[in-house]
């Protein structure tokens, strides 16, 4: 039997760590002014998902989470930061937003080693891919 007799199965970690991520990847990036949804769209800016429709559409899951239908609000507010430039449809990070960026990955990258400690890589993956198997299944359905 997967599942134990507990009230706290899959999804209650699911949703605590959702929750614990969003704090605690603030709280890192609190020197840059960046939450997480905003660190994720300027990383998602810096590998070139480089339209709003990408980045919305890369993110589509926070969106629900969020409550908004776009996070094309943030790339206005980079915009406005003078992070990024966005001209017919596409964005790229200017030279401040690649800094701002290199800055938030160093905090992100501390972070994650702080989140990670005592789970190597291998266990890592193979919860990832757990998961990624349950989400399928559920989507199948």
């Amino acid at each position: 039997m997967l599942q134990q007799n507990t009230t706290k199965r899959i999804g209650y970690w699911l949703l605590h760590l959702h929750r614990l991520f969003d704090e605690a990847t603030e709280r890192a990036l609190s020197s840059e002014g960046l939450n997480r949804r905003q660190w994720q769209v300027l990383h998602a800016i810096s590998i070139e998902v480089n339209t709003v429709a990408g980045i919305d559409a890369a993110f589509s899951p926070f969106l629900a989470v969020d409550r908004v239908d776009s996070y094309a609000p943030i790339v206005k507010e980079f915009e406005a930061r003078g992070w990024v430039t966005a001209q017919d449809g596409t964005v790229a990070l200017t030279a401040d937003g690649d800094a701002a960026h290199g800055r938030a990955e160093a905090l992100v990258n501390a972070h994650a080693a702080r989140s990670l400690a005592g789970i190597s890589e291998e266990e890592f993956l193979a919860a990832n891919d757990v998961l990624a198997r349950i989400a399928h299944n559920l989507k199948s359905e």
